[in-house]
């Protein structure tokens, strides 16, 4: 029981010290002493206990903790690895299937944690590594189960927080948002990249990856837009430069068919297209297809893409001939013909004006030309005397104009 001064009852003097006490004080009344000095409580005392419990706790849980952490480092549990558990760490760090994407350190770190989850044992009874001689060789084969966490250790061991992983296969796989990956989850995505990226000795894991791969494609997989072309015109051949558009996700490249390019490289390929002569259309046919690192296409609609050759042409050109006798200074002119087919046949018509006429003084004449297996042809050269006046040749929608100085 407690008294207003807080003091308990085994705290209290026993009935003889009171009286002895009371005795001393009327003595020293009596001699004029001063009073004895009052017992002062001690209120520093609670406070000492407190402290003196709580060294006395943490002291237990220090040897209590440095006892487990001893066992645990000496058993293997904690602490570096040592013996075949370090062997297996290093075989898995350098000869193991690691993405490009893995950085060595987050690579080593992954391997030493499987083996310490697995043990060499372990490993070795998966089938994952095999004893050679003094130490193991990587088999390239992994246990679904197995291989899923390989990869999620992989992942967890990537730098950048809790987000360094969703950041880095975003990058890796050409996502524009890893948001959607952290909403899958790292386990699921390591299943993914287990099955893609993994020899897997069961099929256990693909099962498991549907779900995974539609929540995937219902974030990033979209039809793609159609491919557009630019288009050069050259001589008897088009050139058309393909180009898939631009995808937030994804790699695009061209799906052409049973067509060849000539030149590039997807997204954008370069095609040259033979035709038989000028002014002739030539097309391809491509579409856009989008390949998503989990092995989900796109394909867009088909698209003709089209372009002409260069136009065939006639051109007036000075000719080397002798001159005759009465003429020595005369100029011989032939009409040029480009882009025909090979072999064509065709019939050019001069009608001259002013001062050039044609023989016997019709007002046209005509000449008859091949071409070559080139497509080129061209008239029999045509004296041209006059100052004054013009020749226009034609055949068919091809016209040249000499005119003279």
């Amino acid at each position: 029981m407690s008294d207003p001064t807080g003091s308990t009852a085994q705290q209290q003097p026993k009935p003889t010290e009171l009286a002895n006490a009371a005795a001393e004080e009327a003595r020293r009344r009596r001699l004029g002493l001063p009073p004895l000095p009052r017992r002062r409580r001690d209120r520093g005392r609670p406070v000492r206990l407190v402290l003196r419990w709580l060294v006395i706790v943490g002291v237990l849980v220090a040897v209590a903790f440095l006892g487990t952490s001893a066992w645990a480092y000496f058993t293997g549990e904690i602490g570096p690895l040592r013996g075949d558990e370090k062997d297996v760490a290093r075989t898995l760090a350098l000869a193991g299937d690691t993405p490009a994407w893995a950085d060595p350190e987050q690579i080593r770190c992954a391997a030493e944690t499987v083996v310490k989850d697995e043990g060499s044992v372990g490993l070795t009874e998966a089938g994952v590594v095999a004893k050679t001689g003094g130490g193991f060789t990587y088999t390239g084969e992994w246990p679904s189960a197995l291989g899923s966490q390989w990869y999620a250790e992989l992942l967890d061991c990537a730098e950048g927080g809790a987000n360094g992983w969703s950041k880095q296969v975003a990058g890796a796989w050409t996502l524009d948002d890893p948001r959607c990956l952290r909403q899958v989850g790292r386990p699921a995505i390591a299943g993914v990249l287990a099955v893609t990226n993994l020899r897997l000795s069961d099929e256990d894991l693909a099962a498991k990856n549907v779900d995974t791969i539609t929540d995937l494609d219902s974030c990033y997989a979209r039809t793609p837009e159609a491919p557009t072309a630019a288009t050069a015109a050259g001589y008897r051949q088009v050139t058309l430069t393909v180009t898939a558009p631009e995808v937030a996700s994804g790699v695009a490249s061209i799906d052409d068919g049973a067509a060849q390019p000539t030149a590039g490289e997807d997204p954008e390929l370069s095609y040259t297209i033979p035709v038989a002569k000028g002014g002739t259309e030539a097309c391809v046919e491509a579409t856009t297809k989008v390949t998503y690192a989990w092995g989900t296409v796109r394909t867009g609609e088909p698209a003709r893409l089209c372009g002409k050759a260069a136009a065939a042409r006639m051109e007036w050109h000075t000719v080397k001939r002798s001159c005759p006798k009465d003429r020595p200074r005369c100029t011989y002119m032939a009409a040029y013909v480009e882009g025909l087919a090979d072999n064509q046949t065709m019939t050019v018509t001069y009608r001259p004006s002013g001062d050039f006429t044609c023989a016997a003084k019709k007002p046209t004449c005509t000449v008859k030309i091949k071409a070559d297996a080139n497509g080129k042809a061209r008239t029999p050269g045509l004296m041209v005397t006059g100052k004054k006046g013009k020749i226009v040749a034609s055949a068919g929608t091809l016209k040249a104009t000499y005119t003279g100085s």
